[in-house]
């Protein structure tokens, strides 16, 4: 008579011997399930110390884009509208005009706290919760389950910036996927057209992921 582990096609020769299976292989260790990144963890406090440190799961007060049109006292703040939307009414409000010093000074403090929410939303190359959020918003499913492929699969992908935070700032609940481009040409017309303008300082250093592999060279000159 033998005793079969159906998960391991192994047969042994005795009940207890089966269980020493079941309780020493890997393959059978309990694990806790993280189905927002997709990750596994060893115990419970192992998921409890990922849910309480990953950015995927903090929910933050204030994001940088926040802070900064909050501080305009006078301005009617509403941050369940795009980025891009909120700083043409808050341009509009103010009265400013190209060129002007107070709206080069805002456009400045503006394009800074885009990359602050940038970063915050999106990690480091070498963080797979990192790359997972961006394979959400530009809906790579499933997702890969190393960094490498994670980058693989996102390599040729063209898409506006400040779309992906304007995902990030819904904590990845939009109804539906960052819109992705075929080619630079499309990514630059819907760009222009949309006025969803991100400053492009070419990090070519830089270890965020989005920074890193799909910041694009959208306009050859300073806006």
């Amino acid at each position: 008579m033998s005793f079969d582990c159906i998960a391991c096609d192994r047969s042994f020769g005795s009940e207890e011997a089966l269980e020493q299976h079941l309780r020493g292989a890997p393959v059978h260790a309990p694990s806790f399930e993280c189905s927002t990144c997709d990750r596994s963890f060893g115990s419970e406090e192992a998921l409890a110390q990922h849910l309480r440190d990953s950015r995927a799961h903090t929910q933050a007060a204030e994001t940088p884009l926040d802070i900064f049109f909050r501080s305009f006292p006078d301005f009617d703040y509403n941050p369940s509208l795009p980025p891009a939307t909120t700083y043409a009414y808050l341009r509009q409000h103010e009265g400013w005009r190209r060129g002007d010093v107070d709206s080069t000074d805002a456009w400045d403090r503006y394009q800074d706290a885009l990359e602050s929410e940038l970063r915050m939303w999106y990690g480091s190359e070498d963080d797979l919760t990192a790359w997972h959020a961006l394979c959400r918003a530009i809906g790579i499913n499933p997702l890969p389950k190393a960094c490498k492929h994670c980058e693989e699969a996102v390599r040729r992908t063209h898409v506006n910036i400040i779309d992906l935070i304007e995902w990030g700032r819904k904590r990845g609940n939009a109804d539906h996927e960052v819109r992705t481009f075929e080619t630079e040409a499309e990514l630059r017309a819907y760009t222009q057209r949309t006025a969803k303008i991100f400053r492009n300082t070419w990090h070519q250093e830089d270890s965020n992921v989005v920074m890193r592999h799909l910041l694009r060279k959208i306009f050859r000159c300073s806006l």
